[in-house]
């Protein structure tokens, strides 16, 4: 009842139409902040190496939405999602500070599904399945699966300015396509110009027992970035790829998962190419209201360029509290080589008189974390 009256009231508030129909309206969303306490010691600095602590409160991709389909006949319905990003923290301002999440409009039937708007790429969907800190938080994988440093995350993102294609699922088999565009041309001095573009694919299949799936992505006109967290600058011809391969194995208390990547890419002007592969094990098992997690996840030198790897460790304890609600603590422990400079996700923005967070967070540095919350699903 609670969830229909918030309904009407946010229909209301859009159109008076959509007022006068919001049997097919959902109201949705999630909560989940903790209390958490991170640690970056950076051995390679010029000065004495250091350590240094944050303690923060996170709220980890909190978000709120609403979704909804009209039948149109002949088995064609419209679709529409809004969601947006909400801090429970209190950053920024309204709230509504994280910007737009998965939000589109489109039409699903017998041929698929077709939409078009901002939303997680099929690539990096093919991963959820074993993901176990819900791609935001300090623990998740995806702190260094879909990068080559702190700051090169082009394989995990949401694409803006897209269209989406999904066949309908066979027999546990589907296939998703994106396409997305920068929506702007970047001209040169020289004349030339850039428009980055990205498409990304996937083909899944999943049953009661098994899951598995390939994702492939291509992006124009932009390079992989160095394992010391230079953001890649658009130029034209460059070029960068991912493949993913994910396997997951699922038993009646939890399942078994492995990932492995390979990011390449090269640069158009020196016809420098580079690749890096790495690899994710990862576990959850079920018992009674707890819950247990493990990921595992190893990426390998950059290039051919030696100590530019990472590994990182994460666990998970979850105690459900009821059907929509859940304690959890979590902790992860991040080591770059000497040469690399991945980080925990949401930074490690500790600042001292004199240093910039990215010199505490620099090459080689040695992350950890430590954190306790709650979620909530409505």
């Amino acid at each position: 009842m609670q969830k229909k009256i918030i309904a009407l009231a946010i229909a209301a508030a859009f159109s008076a139409p959509a007022f006068a129909d919001t049997s097919n309206v959902t109201v949705y969303g999630l909560l989940n902040a903790d209390f958490e306490s991170v640690t970056s010691s950076n051995v390679n600095t010029a000065a004495a190496p250091f350590s240094n602590t944050l303690n923060r409160v996170v709220s980890n991709a909190s978000r709120v939405g609403i979704k909804g389909t009209e039948d149109l006949g002949d088995g064609l319905k419209g679709i529409y999602q809004l969601e947006a990003q909400f801090n429970v923290d209190g950053t920024g301002g309204s709230g509504f500070g994280g910007g737009t999440r998965n939000s589109n409009v489109g039409l699903t039937g017998g041929f698929g599904t077709a939409f078009l708007g901002n939303w997680d790429t099929p690539y990096k969907v093919t991963h959820n399945k074993i993901e176990l800190f819900d791609n935001t938080t300090f623990a998740s994988a995806l702190n260094v699966l879909g990068r080559t440093s702190a700051t090169n995350g082009n394989f995990n993102t949401r694409l803006a300015n897209s269209v989406q294609y999904w066949t309908p699922v066979l027999s546990g088999f589907q296939g998703k396509l994106a396409y997305g565009t920068d929506n702007l041309k970047s001209v040169n001095a020289a004349g030339t110009g850039t428009n980055t573009s990205r498409v990304s694919l996937s083909a899944t299949y999943e049953n009661d027992m098994f899951y598995a799936a390939y994702g492939f992505e291509a992006v124009k006109d932009l390079a992989l970035g160095t394992s010391t967290a230079a953001t890649p600058v658009k130029t034209a011809g460059d070029k960068s790829d991912g493949s993913r391969l994910v396997g997951a194995y699922k038993f009646d208390n939890g399942l078994v998962g492995l990932t492995y990547e390979k990011l390449s890419g090269s640069v158009a002007a020196t016809g420098v190419s580079t690749s890096r592969s790495a690899w994710e094990l990862a576990g959850k098992y079920t018992m009674g209201a707890n819950n247990f997690g493990l990921t595992y996840v190893s990426a390998g030198n950059l290039g051919g360029v030696v100590n530019t790897g990472a590994k990182q460790l994460s666990l998970r304890y979850g105690y459900t509290l009821s059907k929509r609600t859940e304690v959890f603590g979590m902790y992860s422990a991040l080591t770059n080589d000497s040469g690399a400079m991945y980080n925990l996700s949401a930074g490690n923005a500790v600042t001292a008189a004199g240093a910039a967070p990215a010199a505490l967070n620099g090459v080689g540095s040695k992350l950890s974390g430590f954190g306790a919350g709650l979620v909530h699903t409505f």
